[in-house]
């Protein structure tokens, strides 16, 4: 499959829109805008980008959306967001990472924000890495990474099997304009247990993390009722075609 890239400019934001493989079953879903404030969340390429990875996602299971809004603010080391998804990570002092609901109004577009429509809080991931883990493996993942500069190569790194790195645009710029991005990426029939969002362990990137896209456990099995049904489908159907053939042999039809 070849790499598909579109690139579009609207003014003096640069938005950039990629769709490509990065392995064999996992295809990737980016797109980042520059300048974009906390007071206004979303722009777009990075609006477009996880557009496409929903639609994409839902074709493999059930979405579901970590937004951050009932997570205690403050540092953590280990931290549950959502039934069976855990949180943990270091930042590039090798502390904790935290759940933050303010923002620099020095410099709005820098150093993460919430993205959440009428919510406040996010991931604020000082360097170092954050790790999602699943109780229940995923075939996706995507997020709203916010204020992400050029100070380093940010990354998503998980295993589907074989290790594997998908790099964030890292379109914003190091004074003072930083850029929102979403990143997402899907793997059909692969079993992924955790996956790290990696912002520097010498030169760092000091992000927001929000709006984070996984497969939830309720599609990952049917329900007990569609199971149960289906069960009584087929225990039903071999007597249905002996029903049928004996209504033949007698030259009627069933009712």
């Amino acid at each position: 499959m070849s790499i598909k890239t579109k690139l579009i400019t609207a003014g003096l934001l640069g938005l950039l829109i990629t769709v490509f493989p990065v392995s064999a079953s996992t295809i990737t879903y980016a797109g980042a805008d520059l300048g974009v404030l906390p007071s206004s969340p979303s722009g777009p390429s990075s609006s477009a980008a996880a557009a496409s990875f929903d639609a994409a996602a839902s074709l493999l299971g059930n979405e579901s959306i970590i937004t951050f809004e009932s997570a205690p603010v403050g540092g953590f080391s280990t931290l549950t967001v959502a039934p069976g998804v855990t949180v943990t990570g270091t930042n590039i002092s090798g502390a904790n990472q935290s759940i933050n609901n303010t923002f620099d109004a020095t410099f709005p577009s820098l150093d993460g924000y919430n993205t959440t429509a009428s919510g406040a809080n996010f991931v604020e991931e000082m360097g170092g890495t954050v790790t999602f883990n699943f109780a229940t493996p995923t075939q996706f993942f995507g997020a709203y990474l916010s204020g992400v500069q050029n100070f380093v190569q940010d990354t998503y790194t998980f295993s589907d099997g074989t290790s594997q790195t998908i790099n964030v645009p890292d379109a914003g710029t190091s004074p003072s304009v930083g850029e929102l991005a979403f990143v997402g990426f899907t793997d059909a029939g692969k079993s992924i247990s955790s996956v790290t969002i990696n912002a520097g362990t010498s030169g760092f990137d000091d992000i927001g993390v929000d709006d984070v896209r996984y497969q939830s456990a309720a599609s990952a099995t049917p329900e007990p009722s569609s199971a149960l049904s289906l069960l009584t489908g087929l225990v039903a159907l071999p007597l249905w075609f002996r029903r049928r053939r004996a209504a033949r042999a007698r030259g009627s039809k069933l009712a």
